[in-house]
């Protein structure tokens, strides 16, 4: 796919160092495909990576962003794949970094002249809930077009709630 280290700028925006962009790209193979998978179920999935292969326009339109309203007046907006797939990569990686693994467990990092900021104040969530909404406006519109996607069987994702 086409979401790489280099992907994460303005709004995803993550500090890289030589040491840690390996570790990201390491979370970008693992949880593109995951939510790939999850977004289209696993016989989907495979004909969508086949049909992005060489262009075929029924799963670029599902690759692409898209706006589109449905009869029932719903408002489909996609940000399309590459950007869901980052926002969910950033969310997992962001939450991830908060802690490290060492020999005593997990522990959090401290800085002398700063502190974390929550979960809330970082933005996390909203990250996460964008994501989220663009899977379901493609998973909305995969539904709408039923008779394109008859193999479709993903898995609902929900957006986090503001606490």
């Amino acid at each position: 796919m086409a979401v790489t280290v280099d992907s994460f700028v303005n709004k995803y925006k993550l500090t890289l160092t030589d040491f840690n962009a390996l570790e990201l790209q390491a979370y970008i193979t693992r949880y593109e495909q995951i939510s790939l998978v999850e977004l289209f179920g696993v016989e989907l999935y495979d004909l969508y990576v086949s049909g992005i292969g060489i262009s075929d326009p029924i799963y670029t339109a599902l690759r692409d962003p898209f706006i589109e309203q449905l009869d029932s007046g719903t408002i489909l907006n996609s940000r399309g794949v590459d950007d869901m797939i980052t926002g969910i990569v950033y969310f997992y990686w962001s939450r991830d970094i908060e802690t490290q693994r060492s020999s005593q467990g997990s522990v959090k990092k401290k800085a002398e002249n700063s502190e974390s900021a929550t979960q809330w104040k970082s933005n996390l969530q909203s990250r996460w809930n964008e994501a989220i909404n663009t899977y379901c406006a493609i998973q909305d519109y995969v539904l709408d077009n039923d008779d394109l996607y008859p193999e479709f069987e993903g898995l609902r994702k929900t957006i986090l709630p503001i606490i």
